[in-house]
Parts: C-alpha cells; sequence; structure tokens
C-alpha cells in the first residue's frame, strides 16, 4: 500500500474508533436513566389501572395466553395487571389492564399502537376504553365502527387478561 492510500484509511479508522468509544460511554450514562424512567412509567400505568394497589410484584406462569406479556400481583391483594400484545390493522397494539380481586376490570389504557388515525386509532379514547371498566367480560363491550380489525384485536387481549386472571386465582403456574 502506498502512503497515500493508507493515511485516510488510518484517520478513517481513528475516527470510528473515537465515535464508537464515545457512544459506548454515553450508552453507559444514559441506560440506567432510561431504564429507570421506565420503570416509573410502568408504575404509573399500573398504579393508574389499579389504583387500589400499594406495590406489585412481578408474576411469572407458563400457562398465561400467549398475549399476556407481564404479569403483576398488587401486593395488598387488589387484583392483577396484565401487560398485553395484540396485532391490530396497522400492526401491534400494547395494552395494559387491571384486574380487581373479584374479577373485574377496574381500568385499561392502550400504551402504544400504530393504527389508522381516525378508525383504529379510537381505541385510546376514554370512550372506547371507559367501556371495559366493571367489565367481567370483553364481550359487552362496543365495538369502534369502522375499525372492526383494531375493536376484535382489543377484544381479544382482553379477554388474554380474563384467561390470564382464572389461572393465576387458581394458582395454575
Amino acid at each position: 500500500m502506498s502512503k497515500e492510500l493508507l493515511a485516510p484509511v488510518a484517520a478513517l479508522t481513528l475516527i470510528c474508533l473515537v465515535i464508537s468509544a464515545a457512544l459506548a460511554v454515553t450508552n453507559s450514562v444514559t441506560a440506567p436513566v432510561i431504564a429507570a424512567a421506565a420503570r416509573t412509567r410502568a408504575e404509573a400505568a399500573q398504579k393508574e389501572v389499579l389504583p387500589e394497589a400499594d406495590e406489585f410484584e412481578s408474576v411469572q406462569s407458563d400457562a398465561l395466553p400467549e398475549g399476556v406479556t407481564e404479569a403483576y400481583a398488587a401486593v395488598n391483594g387488589a387484583g392483577y395487571v396484565f401487560m398485553l400484545l395484540t396485532s391490530g390493522y396497522g400492526g401491534d397494539i400494547s395494552i395494559i389492564a387491571g384486574i380487581d380481586g373479584e374479577g373485574r376490570i377496574t381500568a385499561v389504557k392502550t400504551l402504544s399502537h400504530s393504527e389508522t388515525e381516525g378508525l383504529g386509532a379510537k381505541i385510546t379514547t376514554p370512550e372506547f376504553l371507559g367501556q371495559f371498566a366493571g367489565s367481567v367480560e370483553a364481550g359487552g363491550a362496543d365495538a369502534i365502527s369502522g375499525a372492526t380489525i383494531s375493536s376484535k384485536a382489543f377484544f381479544a387481549a382482553i379477554d388474554d387478561a380474563f384467561a390470564a386472571y382464572e389461572i393465576l386465582k387458581e394458582g395454575r403456574t
């Protein structure tokens, strides 16, 4: 190799090493802060859907439905909180649902979605979400007109939450 070719390669390699090191340091500094913020948001969402709970502990079970990604039990016995994932029209829908000790939904919240604005995105409205409070099944809720796929996906996720509740209540793991 000639010096004319070697100098630019060495300079670019050095620049890449410096930038990679800077990114690694930045990641090591910000990763704990980002994780703590995510935990705080998750705890706030848990308290929002099951306000009677004092604290939550993670519940592990291989018997939970596939749509249940995480389950938490209220330490004071107020009920359970379920993180749910379902596929809607535009992609994945992430939902959190609280179910009290009597098997009734306390609240549900859409955490993220990619549904069509003005149609499927109505799964985030208080009118849609509010109809689940006090329910013991998803079947009594009204679908969103023009957003059948989004509605059915949401109902399926709520059905998974009820199934998970029954599994945990009976102590099956």
